[in-house]
């Protein structure tokens, strides 16, 4: 009698893969070492334990660990599913296999299948062949997309570990979360692209087993945004729409169109990025989301390949489309009267501080204290001397000093809509707004700069009703910012980050976009106090679910018809 299982035949295995054979039994009546019908036991080729199960359709070899936590599949059940095909159940979580294959029915993995041979005796052998990398990622690709389309964060840490095992790279298995889960953004991509950005870049950062968390938080943050959202499809290429126009006349379509239009016709890394950098500075974007985004995505595609445009920038492209202009809102209008009249040429023509040794303590005092949005204030700082690198560092500086005197009281008060987030969004605005102006230089992006200085200023709206607070004392990681080096204090927040205090995906992208924001600013700004701030923000007591914020805020609006206070 003879079972034989998917793969090479036997005589072809030392050609093709390491492999190892071993007897592990009988099927014969006289054999003390009987495999009855319906049993299973479990044996070992090598140091591989596996599990030699025999039914009535013949025996087979199965590895013994199930791949979910490696819990002995021989310490669970034999039985039939509903078509009648033998499995195998792990009794620890009921994860069900086929045996004829290893195919996973009830779970999320498949379990590695051994090719069996029974000779004419009735002798059991069982030959384990080493699969190669390829042949391995062969299999793991396919698992990882199942694992990132339902969400399972088990399985996708798993199949991302396993890959990089065999070879994968952070950046490829970035690469294809994103193929993945980009066009099932609803509204275009958003936190979990900035999320995945960041990630990817410590992933590189990090070395060996160290680049499993800030991978897979990204992957994890792709998987449950877009679980079970279908593609959203993309327009036919057309070259002759301006993509920045199209965002300008909100029609999504179009900028989708335009922006494949360009990627059709190889356009330049700069100038793709020119247009969406003209749309974000155009407006204040929902709280800066907008340019955060397009640095976030053009940041990503440095590290993925610029090949995979097509598959993110398109979205992106939806994703500021649909953001909200919130310069045209009553609380910007008497502030844009005062921007609109700001030469932009010239302040984008001025020298910086690099050449004039300006500093940036009075205008961050400005920031911090002024009444009305001090536009005026910093184009007047802009042409003295800050440019705009230095009035970015003002920026900067003073939303770190909001971060550090934060009233913890506010954050906890379900009848105040403001919270940490709204301060952090201060400084990656501010980083997004720098790394737009070192790459694309030019009155758009000086205004866009101005606009981070008016988020500066708003970030301040609760101060200017409660008071201002008192410094937190630099204590833990806001203790080591303040003294130790400072990028191993940056990958020490980095960690803290991500260890799942964070609780919700939101809380979870804007911890770990903030520190790195903190660290970039720290060093442009010559100044810890982005990176104490940021210590604080990881730190402190938050707010981590919003169903209650959301019932608060509902039985308020619902009772009396007005928004809530800004």
């Amino acid at each position: 009698m003879k079972s034989e299982q998917p793969g090479a035949a036997a005589n072809d295995l030392d050609q093709v893969n390491p492999s190892m054979t071993a007897k592990v039994g009988s099927i014969s009546d006289t054999s003390e070492n009987r495999l009855e019908v319906n049993s299973m036991k479990m044996a070992k080729v090598g140091e591989t334990p596996i599990a030699l199960i025999r039914t009535s359709e013949g025996v087979f070899a199965l590895d013994n660990a199930c791949p979910h936590q490696g819990y002995g599949l021989v310490t669970g059940d034999l039985g039939v599913d509903g078509s009648g095909d033998p499995v195998v159940t792990c009794q620890w979580h009921n994860w069900k296999f086929r045996v004829s294959d290893g195919v996973c029915t009830v779970g999320q993995e498949n379990v590695a299948c051994h090719q069996v041979h029974v000779d004419d005796s009735g002798e059991i052998s069982v030959t384990v062949v080493e699969p190669t990398d390829s042949e391995r990622l062969e299999k793991l690709w396919p698992s990882l997309k199942a694992g990132l389309e339902n969400a399972y964060v088990g399985q996708v840490s798993r199949d991302s570990i396993r890959l990089m095992d065999s070879g994968a790279t952070p950046a490829e298995i970035m690469a294809e979360a994103l193929a993945i889960g980009a066009p099932k953004s609803e509204y275009g991509v958003g936190h979990e692209m900035a999320l995945a950005a960041d990630c990817l870049h410590l992933a590189e950062l990090w070395e060996g087993d160290d680049r499993a968390l800030p991978l897979i938080q990204g992957l994890a943050g792709i998987g449950e945004v877009t679980r079970d959202r279908a593609p959203q499809v993309v327009p036919k290429a057309d070259a002759h729409i301006s993509v920045s126009e199209a965002i300008e006349s909100e029609d999504a379509d179009a900028a989708m169109a335009g922006v494949m239009g360009m990627l059709s016709r190889d356009a330049e890394v700069a100038e793709v990025r020119h247009h969406f950098l003209t749309a974000v500075s155009s407006h204040h974007l929902s709280y800066g989301h907008g340019a955060i985004y397009t640095q976030k995505a053009f940041e990503l595609l440095d590290r993925i390949g610029w090949d995979k445009a097509g598959t993110l920038l398109p979205h992106l492209a939806t994703s500021i489309t649909y953001s909200t202009r919130e310069d045209k809102l009553p609380y910007m209008r008497k502030p844009m009267r005062v921007m609109q009249g700001l030469d932009f040429a010239q302040l984008s023509a001025c020298a910086d501080r690099s050449e004039t040794g300006w500093t940036p303590d009075e205008l961050v005092q400005t920031l911090l204290t002024s009444d009305a949005a001090p536009f005026e204030q910093c184009a007047n700082a802009v042409r003295d001397g800050a440019g705009i690198e230095g009035l970015l560092d003002a920026v900067s500086i003073a939303v770190s000093q909001r971060l550090l005197r934060f009233d913890l009281g506010v954050e906890f008060d379900l009848d105040r809509d403001f919270g940490w987030l709204d301060i952090t969004h201060g400084l990656t605005y501010a980083r997004a707004a720098r790394w737009a102006w070192q790459l694309d230089p030019g009155p758009h992006t000086a205004r866009l700069a101005m606009f981070t200085a008016w988020l500066a200023w708003d970030t301040g709206r609760i101060e200017r009703r409660l008071g201002v607070g008192p410094t937190a004392e630099p204590i833990g990681l806001m203790g080591k910012a303040q003294t130790d080096d400072i990028h191993s204090v940056a990958t020490a927040l980095a960690t803290k980050a991500m260890d799942d205090r964070g609780g919700s995906f939101i809380v979870v992208a804007h911890l770990v976009k903030t520190t790195q924001a903190a660290l970039e600013e720290a060093e442009f700004t010559r100044s810890r106090l982005p990176l104490m701030a940021a210590a604080r923000f990881v730190e402190a007591p938050r707010k981590e679910r919003f169903v209650a914020s959301a019932v608060s805020e509902s039985l308020e609006f619902i009772r009396t018809q007005k928004p809530p206070t800004r």
